[in-house]
Formats: structure tokens, C-alpha cells, sequence
């Protein structure tokens, strides 16, 4: 990883010459930037099918505005209806450890598509829209059969050997949950709609499925079976709330399954004249099998390993670890405190490479990965530093609310929480770059050493110095929390020097990605404890604590929404090609466009202030040769779209 110097190295002229280039351009920045924009030359390709990091951005803007809805709904499920839907620890607990029965046998019967169908539909649908088709139907067909035989013999096996083991209270849980293996459609039209690049239908999908369909459901079946349970003594409140949860969660697969079909079958009839029947054919090519056939076995040796490798630890771990259910719970909901700064993901990193590394266009790979660890660490220290800032409010909630009575213990977990989802982007780039550039096989003999790694990390650990009886809390914390750290770390490092050898340069701009949007965040940490020692405790005994909460979440998004961005890019942390990106972005924002429409005027005129003192692009991502290979792929695409008419 390089990091961005200033004088005392070679790349200095380089650097000054850009930044004095920048600062001599004397029209408006949000003029500027149209100099970038390929719509005019390529009219059959704009919004999600313009190739550019501002799609994968333009993805995350798209979700703000739900995560905000979203957090507003856990605050009212968390205070009225956890003691509902989760009344216990245990709950969620039990669906953890029913989970991890079968998880070796649905690796052993997904061998036949672990091949990464999204990183082959971002290869072909550029250069060979034929075989994108097939890749499709073999994942399609290949869900069914296996998922029809899955059920058949896991539910025989659940009634004739599970019912009368150690495991019988999870019969139903499993017989329930196992439901889902046919025929998967959901996730096969998923899949190929990222590959796509089609990011806003994929996330109206995962809104509308997971935020209300799915809750509205789950709900309900609770209720209901909740209901059963206390009436009925031979299933009793807990399992009948279990029974409420897996059931909600399962019915509305089937829904979006239909849904996703409607809008992959849009896109493949405007773009290519063809319907969603052609995603169902049975012809193959022999490179195509090739292909399918080398990846799966390579792609399934390993999730059958790491499956392998997860079950020995689970029932490792429910061995030794006294009250495991418990624990994992508890640890898990404090980490899961810190969960929003990983809502922002890797702007589907590994796609993009996909589509740009296997076209022969290195340097625009590189830019993506750089992008992406600049805008993800952008997000991701906005958040952290806000949940560091409202830990009294934690301590607070978690005590006060009855919601949580069971639950006491968990916020001494979110700090920790924060640290690994902090870390976690610097594990997740190397997996994201060894997919997307095929180096596939060099991947999967480094995460073989490391599930062999983790093998004797749990062995070490649980059965040999049983941290978790002679370190106490901590020794809980390392091993359900810090789940696996050590080889996995040592994985990240391996594939990071094969990366830097073999294949491309990544590079972290650490004064944009970092360092500039920690100073950002700064005032996060004022405006929470000037509001905590002021309004929050007056407004909670006037409306109380649940309103209070609410309307302080509300409050501090926006605050921090038109303060952090504009003072990231007075700082110098935008440069002009970045503040092209942010506009091409915002336009694809779905419902969050009327907020970043407003964070884009602050940005501009914060990029003003700073270009007049003369830090503007004084920290770039250099773009260029990037933007040179947008446009040779846009003429590829082209090429493609148009014999595709002519046939």
C-alpha cells in the first residue's frame, strides 16, 4: 500500500504541479466537472449504465435515506417491541446454533455454483451477453435440483435421527429454516442485477424485502405464534416465538423472487431485446462448462472446508463455553451497537474490477480500489465518531428502557464493536481484488492455509488455554467478538503481498481517506456532549425516553450530514475529478437525492473556500489514465450492445 506523500519524495513536483494546475482553474467547481461527463458521447449509456466508481457510490447515497428510515424503526422495535419479537437472549441464540447444523451440508450442495456468478456477469455482459445468459441458467437450474433434494433429505433426516438427539428442541427451527434451499431463485436474480451494475434495483429489493415486507411479516407470525405458545404448553413462549421469526423471515423470499425476476427481465429487454425465458436455456458452451466446472470445484473446495472449519468451532464453542447462547447474544448485540459504521459496504468493489481488470484496464482497477477505501473510510469515521461521542446515551438506554432488562452488559462490547468494523475494510479489499481480477485459485490456497489456521486457533485457544475461563470477560471477547482474528489477518497480509507483486498496486491516499475526514469529524464529538449536558435530558423528561432518542438521532443526522461533508472539503479532502464523482453519484441517489442535492451545494462552496487558500486537489487520486480507460470501455460496450441489435 502507497501512501500519498508531499515534499520529501519524488512524486513531489508531480503533486505541486497538479495542485497549482487546480488552483489556476478559475470557473465554478460544479462547471468544472462537466468536462468529465460522457453522457453527451454516449447517450445509450447513462445513470446505472455508465461505467464509473460513481455508480458503486451512487448505491451507498441511495441508502442513507433508508438507513435512516431503518434506525428510526429498530429505535420503535427496539423499545416496544423487543420484549415481543426477542424477549430473551435465547431467541436469537437458538437460531444461531439451529443455523450452524446444516451449514456444511448447504456448502456440499451449492459446489456446482461457487464460482461468483456476480464477477462473471460483470465480465460478460461487457464482452459476451450469450454466455452472461448461461452463467445464469446453470446458477438457476443447478438452485432447483439441489435445493429440491436438500429438503428431501435434511427434513427426513431432522425427523429420523435430529428428533431424538441432544438437538430435538431445534426440530421445527430446522425443519423450517431448511425451507429456503428451493428453489433460491431470489439470490441467483439478485446476483446477476449487481453484476449488472444495476445497484438501485438491487437496493430497493433489499429495502423493500428487508425493512418492510419481512418485518411486517415477521411481526405477525410472532404475534401469532407467540400467541400459540403460551396456550399451548407442549411449544411454550420461546420456541413459539422462534417459530414466528423463521417463518416471517422465509414467506417473503417468494415474493421477491417474482420481483426480481420483473426487473431483470426489464433490463435484459431494453438493453439486449431478450426476456427473462432466455435466463432458462440449457445450452452451454464448452468454455462456459470449463469454466463453471473449475471455478465451482476450486470456489467449493474451500467454502466446504470453511464450513467444515465453522462447524467444528460452533459445536467447539457450545461445548466449552458455558451459557454460549447467551454470550454470543449479548457480545454480539454490543458489537452490533457499532453495526451502522458497516452499513457502508465496498461500493461493489469486486464487480467493478471484474468489469475493468479482465477488459485489460489495469489502472482503472487501481482507482477503484483507491476510490473505494476513500469514500467507505469517508462514511465509516463520520459514524464511528459519532457513536464514540453518544456512548453516555448507550449507558443510559440500556438501563432505562425495560426493553433491554435482559440485555444489561452489552454495551461494554460496543468500543470493541467499533475497533473491528473499523479494521474490517482492510480484510474484505484483498478478497474483493482476487475475485474481481480471476486470481481465484491463488485466493482459495491462502484461505485453505488460513481455515486451517483457524482450526488450531480454535483448538488453542478453547480446548488448550480455555481463554474463556482464565481470561474472564475478555477471554468471551476474543473468542465470540474477535471471532478467528489471528489467521485471519495473516490471510489479509499473504494476499496483500501476492496483490502488490502479481497482479496490481493498491494504494491508500491516507490523508484524504483518513486523516482529513477524522478532523472532519471532530465537531461530532462537540455537538453530541453539548446536546447530552443540555437538551437531552429536559426534552426526555418532557416526552420521555423513546421519543427523545429518536428525535436526537434525527437531529444529529442532518447536523452532521451539512457539517462533516463541507468541512471534508474544506479541509482539501475533495479534489476535481472527486467532486465529478460525488455529482455523477447524488444524480443516482434515489430518495437520499433531496439531502445530498443540499450536501453537494456545501461541498461546492466549501471547494471554493479551499481553492482560494490553496489546498483544493492538493491531496488527489490521480485520475487521468483512469478516466481515459472509462472511455475505451464505454466504446467496447458499444460494440457489444450493437451486434447484439444487429443479430
Amino acid at each position: 500500500m502507497v501512501e500519498d506523500r508531499e515534499p520529501d519524495n519524488p512524486d513531489r513536483s508531480t503533486n505541486q504541479d497538479r495542485a497549482s494546475a487546480q488552483a489556476d482553474i478559475k470557473i465554478d467547481p460544479g462547471e468544472t466537472v462537466k468536462k468529465y461527463d460522457l453522457d453527451k458521447e454516449f447517450p445509450e449509456f447513462t445513470g446505472w449504465e455508465a461505467i464509473g466508481f460513481h455508480r458503486g457510490l451512487g448505491r451507498e447515497f441511495w441508502q442513507v435515506m433508508i438507513e435512516l428510515i431503518t434506525t428510526s424503526l429498530d429505535i420503535f422495535i427496539i423499545s416496544l417491541l423487543l420484549p415481543i419479537l426477542a424477549p430473551f437472549p435465547e431467541v436469537g441464540g437458538y437460531q444461531g446454533i439451529a443455523g450452524g447444523i446444516y451449514a456444511l451440508v448447504y456448502t456440499a450442495f451449492d459446489v456446482g455454483t461457487n464460482f461468483g456468478l456476480n464477477r462473471f456477469i460483470a465480465e460478460y455482459r461487457i464482452k459476451n451477453v450469450k454466455k452472461m445468459l448461461q452463467f445464469i441458467s446453470f446458477t438457476i437450474w443447478w438452485q432447483s435440483f439441489t435445493g429440491l433434494i436438500q429438503v428431501t433429505i435434511l427434513s427426513i433426516f431432522t425427523f429420523q435421527v435430529i428428533v431424538n438427539s441432544n438437538f430435538a428442541y431445534l426440530a421445527w427451527i430446522l425443519l423450517l429454516g431448511l425451507q429456503k434451499q428451493y428453489p433460491g431463485w431470489l439470490g441467483v436474480f439478485r446476483s446477476t442485477l449487481e453484476g449488472m451494475q444495476h445497484l438501485g434495483k438491487v437496493e430497493v429489493l433489499r429495502f423493500l424485502q428487508g425493512q418492510v415486507v419481512e418485518r411486517i411479516l415477521t411481526i405477525g407470525f410472532v404475534l401469532y405464534f407467540r400467541w400459540v405458545g403460551e396456550t399451548n404448553v407442549n411449544i411454550g413462549l420461546l420456541m413459539g416465538v422462534i417459530i414466528g421469526n423463521v417463518i416471517g423471515s422465509y414467506i417473503d423470499d417468494f415474493i421477491f423472487e417474482a420481483i426480481a425476476a420483473y426487473y431483470l427481465h426489464g433490463i435484459l429487454k431494453k438493453y439486449f431485446g431478450l426476456s427473462i425465458r432466455d435466463c432458462f436455456t440449457l445450452h452451454y458452451d464448452r468454455d462456459v462448462m470449463r469454466e463453471i466446472i473449475f471455478y465451482s470445484l476450486q470456489g467449493s473446495a474451500l467454502p466446504f472446508l470453511s464450513s467444515f472449519v465453522g462447524t467444528y468451532t460452533f459445536f467447539t464453542y457450545v461445548g466449552n463455553i458455558n451459557a454460549y447462547a447467551y454470550w454470543s447474544t449479548i457480545i454480539g448485540r454490543g458489537i452490533a451497537f457499532a453495526g451502522q459504521i458497516r452499513q457502508f459496504g465496498d461500493f461493489s468493489l469486486s464487480t467493478a474490477i471484474a468489469e475493468s481488470y479482465m477488459s485489460e484496464k489495469k489502472t482503472l482497477s487501481e482507482f477503484y480500489i483507491s476510490s473505494s477505501v476513500k469514500w467507505r473510510y469517508m462514511f465509516m469515521i463520520m459514524i464511528a465518531f459519532i457513536i464514540l461521542a453518544i456512548l453516555p446515551y448507550f449507558y443510559i438506554v440500556i438501563r432505562e428502557l425495560g426493553a433491554f432488562k435482559y440485555y444489561i452488559g452489552a454495551e461494554n462490547f460496543i468500543i470493541a464493536g467499533v475497533f473491528i468494523r473499523l479494521a474490517w475494510p482492510f480484510v474484505e479489499i484483498p478478497d474483493a481484488v482476487m475475485w474481481g481480477t480471476k486470481k481465484i485459485t491463488q485466493f482459495n490456497i491462502i484461505r485453505v492455509c488460513e481455515e486451517l489456521g483457524k482450526l488450531l486457533n480454535t483448538w488453542f485457544f478453547v480446548v488448550f488455554l480455555r481463554v474463556h475461563e482464565t481470561w474472564g470477560t475478555f477471554g468471551l471477547l476474543f473468542l465470540i467478538g474477535f471471532s478467528q482474528w489471528i489467521p485471519i489477518w495473516i490471510k489479509t497480509a499473504a494476499c496483500y503481498i501476492y496483490i502488490q507483486k502479481r497482479v496490481l498496486n493498491i494504494k491508500i491516499y491516507w490523508r484524504s481517506t483518513i486523516i482529513i475526514p477524522a478532523i472532519a469529524a471532530l465537531p461530532n464529538i462537540l455537538i453530541t456532549q453539548l446536546w447530552y449536558y443540555t437538551g437531552f435530558f429536559p426534552l426526555k423528561a418532557a416526552i420521555g425516553m423513546e421519543a427523545t432518542i429518536a428525535i436526537s438521532i434525527a437531529v444529529l443526522f442532518f447536523v452532521v450530514i451539512f457539517t462533516y461533508f463541507p468541512l471534508t472539503a474544506l479541509l482539501g479532502g475533495f479534489d476535481e475529478y472527486q467532486l465529478f464523482t460525488l455529482k455523477k453519484a447524488i444524480d443516482l441517489s434515489g430518495p437520499s437525492k433531496p439531502i445530498f442535492k443540499i450536501v453537494e451545494k456545501l461541498v461546492i462552496k466549501s471547494a471554493k473556500i479551499s481553492r482560494k487558500v490553496g489546498v483544493f486537489g492538493r491531496y488527489p487520486i490521480p485520475h487521468e489514465e483512469a478516466h481515459k480507460e472509462i472511455r475505451e470501455l464505454m466504446e467496447i460496450k458499444r460494440f457489444e450492445l450493437n451486434k447484439n441489435k444487429r443479430k
